[in-house]
């Protein structure tokens, strides 16, 4: 037998490193994964609240403009509310003298929903004391 001895180390030391670079790399991975994945789902749902607001002007626009006629055509847009926003109410008031106020109110998607502290617009104080949240718009237009 030859004198040399080869030494390898501690025997225990380098066993499972591999392993575990794996699981750390993995972890990682998993965790950009559903940050991505929670960006989109904000973002899909930003979209909607967004595109239930425009259906909102283009309502409220419209109930201006059939009232400044004096067509029976806003009955039907306060029908067809319903249909394109959930919950739908619409009101249109006096403000006095010319001024009147078109009002919408809806049910509010999860992430557009007001806080508390923030104050109702003019013409929305009906959202106060209702269950589900509620979004509001209101256009002025001149009869």
């Amino acid at each position: 037998m030859s004198g040399r001895t080869v030494h390898r180390g501690p025997r225990g030391s380098t066993r499972g490193v591999a392993l575990l670079e794996v699981v750390i790399a993995m972890a990682l991975m998993t965790m950009c994964g559903l940050g991505l994945l929670n960006a989109q789902l904000g973002l899909a749902r930003h979209t909607m609240a967004s595109a239930a607001r425009t259906r909102a002007a283009f309502l409220a626009d419209a109930l201006a403009e059939a009232a400044q006629t004096g067509a029976p055509a806003s009955e039907l847009w306060k029908s067809r509310a319903s249909t394109l926003l959930p919950d739908a109410r619409v009101t249109v008031t006096s403000a006095g003298g010319v001024a009147s106020l078109a009002t919408l109110m809806w049910t509010a998607q999860r992430d557009e929903a007001a806080p508390d502290s923030q104050q109702a617009a003019a013409g929305c104080e009906g959202s106060v004391g209702v269950q589900a949240p509620r979004s509001c718009l209101s256009l002025a237009f001149a009869k």
